[in-house]
């Protein structure tokens, strides 16, 4: 866990790092249509993204049909039953979207399927994923933590807890400057040029449409910004983005983007399905993240995150961050991160849900591992109490009914967490 950055998420700007996808182009063949993977895992109460790709080409007009069928998951109960077409543009590849919304029906049973089928495809391929099934998991089905997934039930919520800071480089992408030095790895860059409202793409193309809402010229309290990027890629981070996000509830106090102290920034992120392809596959980000950034002296800054839902899927695996906060302080002239969060973390890798919640605060000296910190993560009949021993080992102690009796406890090192 370095400094503070890595996944969810997301979760979440992994999405600004990693290797091209598809952006459309000169190809003279038409292209295979057929789905990103042929399994999605999905809770009850989430949206499950089914991916249809466009690839190896994309001369002409192409469209798919698309329908759901039962399997042991019923349609119009534990899920809305679908049919629709995905028309791709001439010269247009890459992925479009199919969003499903799974019924909560808060009563405990075994995991459900259903099937999402291509057929009739015109002016292109069906490709060999023509079909997938969406395995629903019971959300009201518990979680025990145990010895024997202890480990990578830690990994999966550090990950989550620590991958949310990278959103924020996504300020630099869209073109509002973020304050340079006041947080590790940002740049102060402007993309965007104002006077055309573009960001400038290697290929694909993005477009920012820029509410000024006091006609100043200066990005400053109450302005919005709406991004759409169609299939833009981007060269020095090998990543494609494409789909919608937004900038909403801004408020500017002092001067941020020339340091100018005290000081501070605040806005909302909004992700509809935006989707980042890159080496590893395709991320898609939905939710809203909102973010918070201060300082009295331009040597200490506060950071602080919150939502109420933000998920990120890639490869059918579904992470959702739920009632999460994080706050952390940056001392740059000591090189510390003063770390805590809490909230609540759902994975489809995990078959289930926990909560998290820092006991002591988590403290990262320079680019180190944390050299400090405790955190409490369990769901409801098991826990684990992770405790940093030092920037070299972290302890796990296992309580796998909840008795507070300790009945495991393992020793691992950072490296052995593997944290992305």
């Amino acid at each position: 866990m370095k400094t503070v950055s890595m996944t969810m998420l997301l979760l979440v700007l992994a999405a600004c790092g990693g290797g091209g996808g598809s952006g459309g182009g000169g190809s003279n063949l038409p292209g295979t249509l057929q789905l990103g993977s042929t399994s999605y895992d999905v809770t009850e109460g989430a949206v499950v993204n089914i991916i249809v790709t466009r690839s190896g080409g994309s001369s002409g007009i192409a469209s798919v049909d698309y329908a759901t069928a039962d399997g042991t998951a019923v349609a119009g109960t534990d899920y809305p039953g679908m049919t629709g077409t995905l028309t791709y543009a001439d010269g247009v590849s890459g992925n479009q979207t199919i969003s499903i919304p799974i019924t909560d029906d808060n009563s405990a049973e075994i995991a459900e399927t259903f099937t999402v089928t291509l057929s009739n495809v015109s002016g292109a391929t069906l490709g060999a994923n023509s079909s997938a099934t969406v395995n629903i998991i019971n959300d009201s089905a518990a979680l025990p933590i145990t010895d024997g997934n202890a480990q990578e039930i830690t990994v999966a919520v550090l990950d989550a807890i620590t991958s949310t800071v990278d959103v924020i480089n996504i300020l630099d992408l869209i073109g509002v400057p973020a304050v340079a030095g006041a947080y590790p790895g940002i740049a102060k860059v402007l993309v965007m040029d104002i006077t055309v409202d573009t960001i400038a793409c290697d290929t694909g193309e993005a477009t920012v449409t820029w509410n000024d809402a006091d006609n100043n010229l200066a990005i400053s309290t109450g302005d919005t910004f709406d991004v759409v990027f169609a299939m833009c890629f981007f060269t020095d981070i090998e990543t494609t983005f494409d789909g919608p996000t937004s900038l909403t509830n801004m408020v500017v106090t002092g001067d941020p983007f020339n340091q100018i102290a005290p000081w501070g920034l605040a806005l909302t992120f909004g992700f509809d399905n935006l989707s980042a392809t890159d080496s590893a596959g395709t991320l898609v980000i939905d939710g809203v993240l909102d973010l918070a950034l201060s300082s009295e002296n331009n040597v200490v800054v506060d950071l602080s995150l919150a939502t109420a839902s933000l998920t990120a899927q890639q490869s059918g695996i579904s992470a959702t961050l739920s009632d999460y906060v994080l706050a952390e302080t940056v001392d740059l002239n000591a090189l510390t991160n003063v770390i805590s969060a809490s909230g609540t973390f759902t994975s489809t890798l995990l078959e289930g849900n926990v909560t998290f919640e820092t006991l002591q605060d988590f403290v990262v000296i320079g680019d180190d591992n944390p050299s400090a910190g405790q955190l409490l993560i369990s769901d409801i009949s098991s826990s684990v109490l992770v405790t940093v021993l030092d920037n070299i080992n972290v302890q796990l102690e296992i309580d796998i009914d909840l008795d507070g009796t300790i009945d495991r406890t393992i020793v691992v090192t950072w490296t052995e967490l593997d944290l992305d």
